[in-house]
This record gives C-alpha cells, sequence and structure tokens, in this order.
C-alpha cells in the first residue's frame, strides 16, 4: 500500500508540472526609410514659373510652339525700389514710396523665349465677369491668333504666367491688370 500511496504522490506532483505556463517574450526592431521631398525644393529649371506677354502660338506635330516677350511682375520693396530709380528719385530702399496698384512690369531684356506647350495642357483666362476660366492650348493658340471666344476681361496682352517644366509648359494662367 505505501507503494500505490508513493506512485499517487509521484503522479500528482508530476501533474503539477504539465500545466505550467511558459512565457516567452520576442522583440522584433523594423527599421523603415520614408523618403520625404523637400518643403522647399532647391530652384532650378524644373517647374519654373514665367510671366510676360505671348508673341505666338504656332502648331507643330503633336504640339505647339510658343513664344514669350518674358517680363518682370515686381511687387512690394522689389517695384518700389525700381519705381524710385525710373523716376530718378533717390530713397532708401525700405522707405520708397509705393507703386500704384502695388505692381510694377518691366521688361526683362529684349531676347524672347521659345517654348513647348503641350496640346493636353490647359490654363486658365478671365471672363468680363472675373470669372475663372478653363481652356485648353488650342483655344489659347486661337485666341492669341485673334479668336474673339471665350471672351475675356482684358486682351491676352496683359499677361500671362506659364508654369514650365525645363521647356515644356505645364499650365499657363492669365494675368488681370487693373
Amino acid at each position: 500500500m505505501r507503494v500505490a500511496v508513493a506512485l499517487v504522490a509521484v503522479l500528482a506532483l508530476a501533474g503539477c508540472g504539465a500545466g505550467k505556463t511558459v512565457t516567452t517574450t520576442v522583440t522584433s526592431t523594423t527599421t523603415v526609410t520614408v523618403t520625404q521631398e523637400s518643403v522647399n525644393p532647391a530652384p532650378g529649371v524644373q517647374n519654373t514659373s514665367y510671366y510676360g506677354q505671348i508673341v505666338s502660338i504656332s502648331p507643330a506635330v503633336g504640339k505647339y510652339v510658343l513664344v514669350l516677350r518674358p517680363m518682370f511682375y515686381l511687387v512690394g520693396v522689389t517695384a518700389n525700389t525700381v519705381f524710385a530709380k525710373q523716376q530718378g528719385t533717390q530713397c532708401a530702399p525700405l522707405s520708397c514710396p509705393g507703386v500704384e496698384d502695388d505692381r510694377l512690369v518691366v521688361p526683362a531684356g529684349g531676347q524672347e523665349l521659345t517654348f513647348v506647350l503641350p496640346t493636353k495642357t490647359t490654363g486658365t483666362v478671365l471672363d468680363p465677369k472675373m470669372h475663372t476660366l478653363t481652356i485648353s492650348a488650342a483655344q489659347l493658340s486661337a485666341l492669341v491668333g485673334g479668336a474673339k471666344t471665350p471672351k475675356l476681361v482684358e486682351p491676352l496682352d496683359s499677361g500671362v504666367w506659364l508654369a514650365v517644366n525645363v521647356d515644356h509648359v505645364t499650365s499657363f494662367a492669365q494675368q488681370f491688370q487693373p
């Protein structure tokens, strides 16, 4: 009987170990590399803006060739100091009198600039009620060539802004001159 009691005790104690919970902690490290574009990318030939008057738009195979007479659209202190010099007025740059409408447009040299205007390019012009209208490159070409529609608040001679990537116009916008 002693053997039976001892056997039961051994089996009972062995059973206690069988229900034992084992917890294993595994630590895993993952490295993630995220590339972010600079908030202020370095200036360069990509994504540049030009302002001026469109001299001509000529059709080419699958695109247009746009010629621009570049101009500087100056505002603030820059406009004030240039205007003062044009008038022969001497003033410290930060104390020059303001120009009318806080803007001054001056020629940016005598060299015309030539750009590729893809046929899929769109841009905006202003209607007589000052609403923005989106038009195609073909419509812009027609307006430069003398088309009367869509009716504009003022002629495109007021100037246009071109967004350009290297030499391709990516969009355009008419500039209103009050």
